[in-house]
């Protein structure tokens, strides 16, 4: 989220005696220190505060509309955005990447290419510094990432238009073309491909965006590690065009990095199951193999959907699937037996109602 300009307060009370009143920027520096803290609720109440002194003011709309994104209040945010757009329509491009989030279909389209153009105008007046961390590299980086959501929107709300395949290979070449190194570019490329059916041009596209980044520290600041949820994206995409030693590489990874996410802990158990299915049973140990990765499934699932109640998930189909996997497992390795430790130290087994002794 950016930060806010602050600009030297200048005024007096009657008399010519300096008195401490606020104006819109020291408004805005509070929000901005709210926002260090995380205090988001805090951080509105300045920013509206500031556009009830100035209405027009540009960067109290844009502070607003970044804070009510934080808050999910999109229809506000929205708001402030367009008129941001009314007052300066032809420079600053973060409006639009926000007006392109909260939008769908063409209309979403329309703001990402507004945007885009923006940044492709600044990026060429930049000197061309390709020093890890520089102004020009986040740049082309976020050209890049707007490109990939474009092409996105092609592959999805607007598959059904004439020119959709057509505008998914313009906008990967230009992606590619202003940063040929980053994950998320192969990353869309495999979806395209996929889409299209050509499964090992999906696979070589995969292969060469984990090779970009898989060894590095996913801590690093602007390192080439994609964020989680392109992460978790990339693991549907390994399973579906079955890579398999890949999907479980970058779920361990994200194990490790936050075991408290639903999604990641569903994407685990349904790798395994699919593991289990892909078993070769010429092998002496089949059946033991089998077990296994389904034992390793159950546990996954199980968790996913403790997880999912506990974070009140609204994601009905994911919790459907994880219920279904579980049920076929059930039916394979039998019902889960249930240690509970009780008084004495004594372990007590129960297999659904009926007591083992």
């Amino acid at each position: 989220m950016g930060k806010f300009q602050r600009s030297k307060v200048t005024t007096r009370q009657a008399g010519g005696a300096s008195a401490p009143t606020y104006t819109v920027s020291d408004l805005l520096v509070q929000a901005n220190q709210a926002l260090d803290t995380f205090e988001f609720e805090l951080a509105h109440q300045f920013a509206m505060r500031a556009l009830q002194m100035e209405p027009k003011n540009l960067a109290a709309l844009e502070a607003a509309g970044s804070i009510e994104v934080e808050l999910e209040l999109f229809n506000e945010a929205k708001e402030h955005f367009l008129e941001c757009v009314k007052i300066q329509p032809n420079t600053g491009y973060s409006k639009f990447m926000y007006l392109g989030q909260m939008s769908e279909m063409l209309e979403a389209i329309t703001y990402f290419q507004q945007g885009v153009n923006l940044m492709i105008a600044e990026r060429a007046a930049m000197p061309q510094d390709l020093t890890k961390g520089s102004d020009f590299l986040a740049l082309s980086s976020k050209i890049s990432s707007a490109l990939c959501s474009m092409t996105d929107i092609y592959l999805t709300d607007c598959c059904f238009e004439p020119n959709a395949e057509s505008q998914c290979e313009t906008y990967l070449a230009q992606a590619m073309q202003i940063e040929p190194v980053t994950p998320e570019v192969y990353q869309t490329l495999a979806s395209v491909r996929l889409s299209q059916q050509r499964m090992d041009e999906a696979k070589a596209a995969l292969a060469q965006g984990l090779a970009l980044w898989l060894g590095s520290d996913p801590t690093e600041e602007d390192g080439p590690t994609p964020d989680y949820e392109t992460r978790l994206a990339l693991v549907k995409l390994l399973l579906e065009t079955g890579m398999y030693d890949e999907a479980f590489t970058v779920l361990n990874g994200l194990i490790e990095e936050n075991d408290q996410v639903p999604d990641t802990l569903y994407l685990f158990g349904w790798a395994n199951y699919i593991a289990a299915e892909e078993v070769d049973d010429s092998s002496p140990t089949a059946d033991e193999e089998r077990k296994e990765q389904l034992e390793n499934a159950r546990e996954a699932l199980n968790a996913c959907v403790k997880l999912w109640h506990a974070t009140e998930s609204t994601d009905q189909p994911l919790l459907q699937h994880t219920q279904e996997l579980l049920e076929t497992i059930t039916q394979v390795l039998g019902p889960e037996i249930e240690q509970e430790e009780i008084e004495g130290g004594e372990i007590e087994y129960e297999d659904d109602d009926e007591e083992m002794n």
